[in-house]
């Protein structure tokens, strides 16, 4: 796998991203440890895909029955 440097990959990024479109990963190295990949882009992205299907409410039934505001209070007055 190919190497480069930070500073080789800023002067000759347009070039590097030719090589990576094509196939050819290349590790990014900052002083001479590895910091991080790049690799061709192989999916589309999420936001370009249509839903499955449209959105549906559904009610949920709760998972409690004691009232919110009062289970906080009681909460709060045991901490003080």
């Amino acid at each position: 796998m190919k190497t480069i440097s930070v500073s080789n990959l800023k002067t000759h990024l347009s070039a590097e991203l030719k090589k990576v479109k094509a196939g050819e990963p290349v590790v990014v190295l900052d002083h001479k440890h590895p910091v991080a990949m790049v690799v061709p882009f192989e999916a589309e992205p999420l936001f370009v895909k249509e839903a499955a299907k449209s959105y549906e409410y559904k009610s949920l039934t709760p998972l409690t029955n004691k009232d919110p505001l009062s289970a906080l209070l009681q909460e709060r007055d045991e901490r003080w």
